[in-house]
């Protein structure tokens, strides 16, 4: 049991040696967000919501570090926005909850807490896991109506079709940090992920054919056949849009953040960059 104990403290303090011969980061970032999908089809800043995130950062030397972060960002998108879609009158709002492993390259060796390598331009790349459940809101209804929930779409078959609430999203970015003084950071970032699903807007296929509307098995806001008919197509055509495609047709939905980051990093000057 002695050496069992033993070991684990050699073990400890070897891992605590590590982290104090190493640089660590932790932060929290503010963001606007934007979406671009079946309603945004081409406007890169547009951004209509917020969110915010925090993060941890592994340096692995002056230029490459390796960052995990969560994120909660809103979106939304109506067609009123856009002067050639008023008359098809969607809209969405969704909440993506965001976990994303990044990779980040500084174009300049940047050491915090130093009076040279202070500032940067840096890269993002990565991969994320995202949730999301787009949904409307409306005076007609109590609670929000979860789109996903009420198979609002065909496939080309003409069969009522639903899609999963989890994707993967791949991230790419470009920002710039500058160290104000001793452990702290600000920066500022534009990052756009590419998810791996078409339905962050609720909207992908085709109209349903009229005979294919039904009721959700869970009705919270006791919605009816028509609320579920005018929610398929709220520019209530579905007689004769059904089969024609709701979307860009276009397979993969994007959504993009502006924003600001406050970073904290821990410093010890046994890391090898300070020598």
């Amino acid at each position: 049991m002695i050496k069992i104990r033993i070991a684990i403290l050699t073990i400890l303090s070897f891992i605590l040696s590590d982290i104090q011969a190493q640089q660590y980061e932790f932060g929290i970032s503010g963001v606007a967000t934007g979406y671009m999908g079946d309603i945004n089809t081409a406007d890169p800043f547009y951004y209509r919501n917020l969110g915010g995130g925090v993060f941890a950062k592994y340096n692995l030397n002056p230029t490459w570090g390796i960052k995990l972060g969560y994120n909660h960002l809103y979106v939304s998108a109506s067609d009123q926005d856009f002067k050639n879609q008023k008359q098809r009158s969607f809209h969405f709002h969704n909440q993506v909850s965001e976990l994303a492993i990044t990779a980040e390259f500084n174009f300049f060796k940047y050491i915090a807490g130093r009076q040279v390598n202070r500032y940067t331009p840096y890269f993002i790349g990565g991969i994320a896991a995202i949730k999301h459940d787009p949904y409307i809101t409306s005076a007609r209804w109590p609670k929000k109506v979860l789109l996903r929930e009420l198979h609002l779409e065909a496939d080309k078959e003409g069969n009522p079709i639903t899609f999963s609430k989890f994707a993967v999203a791949i991230p790419l970015g470009i920002g710039f940090k500058y160290n104000i003084k001793g452990p702290w950071s600000i920066g500022a970032e534009s990052i756009y992920r590419i998810a791996m699903s078409d339905n962050i807007d609720g909207i992908s296929q085709y109209y349903l054919h009229p005979s294919k509307v039904a009721l959700p098995k869970t009705n919270k806001n006791n919605l009816t056949i028509n609320d579920i008919t005018f929610l398929a197509d709220p520019s209530q055509n579905l007689v004769q849009n059904h089969g024609r495609a709701r979307g860009d047709g276009k397979k993969l939905d994007g959504y993009m953040t502006a924003g600001i980051t406050l970073t904290y990093t821990i410093i010890s000057k046994k890391c090898y960059w300070w020598q």
